[in-house]
């Protein structure tokens, strides 16, 4: 089950989200900030489309506060904020999927609570720390240490089509230096800088081998990375589902075009 579906979150006619329609007009007369978009149903495509993240932060504290018993205590906002940071929780959920089997039910929980309960007094960067501290929950509940949030941490939410321009430099064309050399150069670097894991180093070059097999058509936006053939070629490898090594793929991809944003990536 999905985190989404975990919430039950997973339809657009869900009675929490039916309420948060109903009130998004009161709650946009006591929150000028939330004024952006005409309904609520629109505010994921203004938040996807948003330059400005202080603007953006600006609305997500605005459901904080309404969400909040030390604000307006409305689960209807509550349930609001949580559906608008799902796209980030599923990343959240891909990054912990090979850890434990009940990670959706874990996160849902977790994602509530601090949704719930974000210190919006004092608070910015929303999405970054509710998902960030939801994370760090699971990670609590299943007995295991932060250091493996470290690349979380360093990462942002991102949708597949984003990728496209790390994925061109995992499989280039003709000209310049070897795919392989490119690979095997963007790899080291994201190792060292703790970036990806070995291991994740080890899928991201097993799947790059296959989709440059198969052909990089598939995977709108990955360059041939999250194709179908590719990822089923690797699971069978692996014992897993191809559903699994496209997540992970995913979510090493945009660790690393993250981290490229902040340092250049050597030649």
């Amino acid at each position: 089950m999905s985190v989404a579906t975990q919430l039950g979150l997973n339809h657009p006619d869900n009675e929490v989200l039916a309420l948060a329609r109903d009130r998004w007009g009161k709650w946009q007369s006591e929150h000028p900030a939330l004024q952006v978009v005409e309904a609520l149903d629109d505010l994921p495509a203004w938040l996807a489309d948003q330059p400005d993240r202080c603007r953006a932060d600006e609305v997500l504290l605005a459901l904080a506060e309404l969400s909040s018993p030390e604000g307006s205590d409305d689960v209807a906002a509550t349930g609001a904020l949580t559906w608008l940071l799902l796209p980030g929780a599923i990343t959240v959920a891909a990054s912990l999927d090979p850890i434990a089997p009940q990670v959706d039910e874990l996160l849902a929980a977790a994602l509530w609570v601090e949704a719930r309960t974000f210190p919006w007094q004092r608070g910015r960067r929303v999405a970054a720390n509710i998902l960030m501290n939801a994370r760090k929950s699971v990670m609590r509940d299943l007995g295991l240490g932060a250091a493996s949030g470290a690349t979380w941490g360093r990462s942002t939410v991102v949708d597949s089509h984003e990728i496209q321009d790390l994925c061109d430099q995992l499989l280039p064309g003709d000209a310049g230096p070897s795919p392989e050399a490119e690979l095997r150069s963007l790899l080291d670097w994201a190792c060292r800088r703790g970036v990806i894991t070995e291991a994740d180093r080890a899928l991201l070059v097993d799947v790059a081998e296959a989709a440059d097999r198969h052909g990089a058509g598939g995977g709108r936006g990955s360059g041939g990375l999250l194709g179908n053939k590719a990822s089923a070629e690797v699971a069978d490898g692996r014992g897993v589902s191809a559903l699994t090594i496209r997540r992970h793929t995913r979510r090493c991809v945009s660790a690393i075009r993250e981290a490229r944003g902040v340092d250049r990536v050597p030649a």
